[in-house]
């Protein structure tokens, strides 16, 4: 199906709409504003299907600025999100995601940490306190090194230094606790306690390799901007097609009309810019400007 372009108000280019009154007398076309005049008082219909049509057109021309304006604010929210980014351009997982994926390490850490709470705890309250006490210790290690990533080299290293010592600690602590509880002897309990604290090392390492992919704050209030802007953009988008396609039915409709009454007043010749010339006014090009239309309607379509 072939479309008619739009001009930079939304409005369907019609060649040939406007005729200055030199040309209109040369080709000794029929007033045009006066046709339509007598077409909308022969019925109160074409009479209202003429206002809506304006109405529809100025709904088109809002519509058309609401998007410009739209998308001018995707743009720069896009361009500010870019900027903010490219400080950083290593860093470009969602800081939600990699965060989840942080916390889940910390929770996969719960069970060694239990274990080597068992050994610390003498009820299970106080078991759970220190296995607690843990985990924090652990999430705080992991939030710790990424922020001390690129700002301190030196507090860095203190940092995993710490860590590596805990996560010792913690293993030493789960193979006193197998060591006691268990049946197998000492060797199973060292095997169990060093597994346990391979397995709180990775799920460390993970947490914080998550962390130090993901965007920085100020990226993430900029991206999460840009797709706000860019939503808005396409719902204007969205918008200015139905105002346009509402638009365009009504003109459709009066032009459908009104040329069985060109017929009786004009040649075939002259009937297409005479049809032109309604299309291009009911579209929100002043073609008839100036001219007055019965029931105060004037030329704007305004009551």
């Amino acid at each position: 199906m072939t479309t008619t372009p739009l001009d930079a108000f939304g409005r369907r280019e019609v060649p040939g709409a406007t005729l200055p009154d030199a040309a209109r007398r040369e080709t000794g076309l029929p007033d045009v504003a006066e046709a339509v005049r007598d077409f909308n008082e022969s019925n109160q219909a074409h009479e209202d299907t003429w206002t809506r049509a304006h109405q529809a057109a100025d709904m088109v021309r809002r519509g058309t600025g609401e998007e410009r304006l739209a998308q001018q604010d995707a743009r720069e929210a896009r361009e500010f999100h870019l900027a903010v980014q490219a400080e950083h351009p290593h860093r470009r997982a969602s800081l939600l995601r990699q965060a989840i994926v942080a916390a889940l390490t910390v929770g996969l850490d719960a069970v060694a940490c239990w274990f080597a709470a068992q050994a610390l705890g003498n009820g299970q309250l106080e078991t759970l306190f220190w296995a607690g006490l843990f985990l924090a210790i652990l999430a705080s290690g992991e939030i710790a090194l990424d922020y001390y990533s690129d700002r301190n080299r030196k507090a860095w290293r203190l940092l995993v230094l710490g860590l590596v010592l805990f996560v010792a600690g913690l293993g030493v602590l789960r193979f006193l606790y197998l060591a006691t509880v268990g049946t197998n002897g000492a060797a199973a309990a060292l095997v169990g306690a060093t597994l346990f604290t391979a397995a709180t090392s990775g799920f460390v390492l993970i947490g914080y390799r998550a962390l130090r992919a993901a965007e920085k704050f100020p990226a993430w209030q900029a991206r999460r901007r840009a797709r706000q802007a860019a939503r808005e953009a396409a719902a204007a988008g969205a918008r200015l097609a139905g105002y346009v396609a509402e638009r365009d039915r009504l003109v459709d409709a009066y032009v459908s009309r009104i040329r069985v009454f060109f017929l009786k007043t004009s040649t075939s010749s002259q009937l297409a810019l005479m049809e032109a010339a309604v299309r291009a006014h009911l579209s929100g090009r002043d073609a008839l400007c100036g001219r007055r239309f019965p029931h105060g309607i004037s030329s704007g379509g305004r009551m």
